[in-house]
């Protein structure tokens, strides 16, 4: 009987085991049938599995943006006055997800939402130097990370200020606080500015102070600490003259407009200077007197380059694509892009927000 069972085992198990070993064992290698390159199949060496090349894709790369046909302008929002929907000197430019225009106006010493036919929507802030008052806000940014959360440039009162659009109370991020006033002190509040210009929110919350009148620019955490500082007085390639805004990709390059130089400088994230662009003059891709600047949802640079009353779109290496504007726009300051590929350009000269239309290849 055990006879029997043993030729059973024999003739049935042994060789389904012995078909289920892999891979084929040759020699000392191991080769995965199939994947065996021709050659002297007595020779073992010569039966290697053939495998491919991994593809390294770097992480920041940036894809390019289709080809620019035109743009096109559309009209303008607002005008001059102290009203709804009116304007005196408007500046910096922030949109929400709502699509709402949130305008530093500055001669009005305030933040004046509007909508993108010019339809008031609200307002926050009147001229003083309590907390929720201004003093000729230059820019505002939107830091979407958690909340929406609204940072205004409170130039002339040398600080920043920001509130919860949910509760719209205002705090003081750093400057100098006011004796009398309380304020939600941080780490932050010994840095110094003076006459703060323009301002930037980082791929993971980070906010960027452009600090004009001591010709740097300073990066926070999301709680307001402060992580570094770059830049000095002068002309060299890691110093600035007036810079006046910075705006940073989704890979963390930093773009600062390096006004009274007349160029844009890009950083790496971590604020290493990695290329310049511009120099004085009218030519495609000099500027004179640059001031505000914005990326497009494919990463392309729009540069409000007052002296020379245009706007001029480059690609993130500096590459000039287009300029437009010249026949409209008298003194461009702010500007802001939409998802639509609509462009929102503060002109400071005649009090509105002119609007132009990108025009894309499909």
């Amino acid at each position: 009987m055990y006879a029997r069972w043993y030729s059973f085992l024999c003739l049935i198990v042994f060789p389904i085991i012995a078909s289920c070993v892999s891979p084929r064992e040759v020699g000392n290698q191991s080769v995965a049938d199939g994947n065996a390159i021709p050659g002297d199949q007595s020779n073992p060496s010569q039966l290697i599995r053939k495998i491919p090349s991994p593809q390294i894709v770097p992480s920041t790369r940036i894809p390019p943006s289709p080809q620019i046909l035109g743009v096109n302008y559309v009209g303008a929002i607002g005008g001059p006055g102290q009203g709804a929907g009116q304007f005196i000197q408007p500046l910096g430019l922030a949109l929400d997800r709502l699509g709402h225009l949130y305008v530093a106006d500055s001669g009005n010493n305030r933040i004046h939402v509007v909508d993108f036919d010019g339809n008031f929507i609200t307002e926050f802030g009147s001229r003083g130097w309590r907390i929720g008052e201004f003093d000729q806000p230059t820019a505002a940014a939107i830091n979407f990370q958690r909340t929406e959360i609204l940072y205004v440039i409170d130039s002339g009162n040398s600080r920043v200020q920001y509130c919860n659009l949910v509760d719209r109370i205002f705090h003081l991020m750093l400057g100098d606080y006011p004796e009398g006033d309380s304020g939600n002190l941080s780490t932050s509040a010994h840095i110094e500015l003076d006459l703060p210009y323009g301002i930037g929110i980082g791929r993971n919350g980070e906010i960027y102070v452009v600090d004009t009148g001591n010709n740097r620019f300073i990066q926070f955490d999301s709680e307001g600490r402060p992580i570094l500082i770059r830049g000095s007085f002068g002309g060299e390639s890691e110093q600035f003259r007036d810079p006046t805004d910075l705006v940073v990709d989704p890979y963390g390059n930093i773009y600062v407009v390096d006004s009274g130089n007349h160029r844009v400088k890009k950083y790496d994230f971590s604020a290493n200077l990695v290329q310049m662009w511009g120099g004085e003059g009218s030519a495609r891709g000099q500027f004179r007197d640059p001031s505000q600047i914005a990326l497009d949802r494919w990463n392309s640079l729009y540069v409000a380059d007052r002296g020379n009353r245009r706007v001029q779109i480059f690609t993130p290496n500096g590459e000039p694509l287009t300029e437009f504007g010249s026949d409209t726009l008298v003194e461009p300051v702010g500007i802001a892009v939409s998802r639509d590929d609509h462009v929102f350009v503060s002109d400071s000269a005649t009090n509105d927000i002119k609007v132009f239309q990108v025009i894309f290849r499909p």
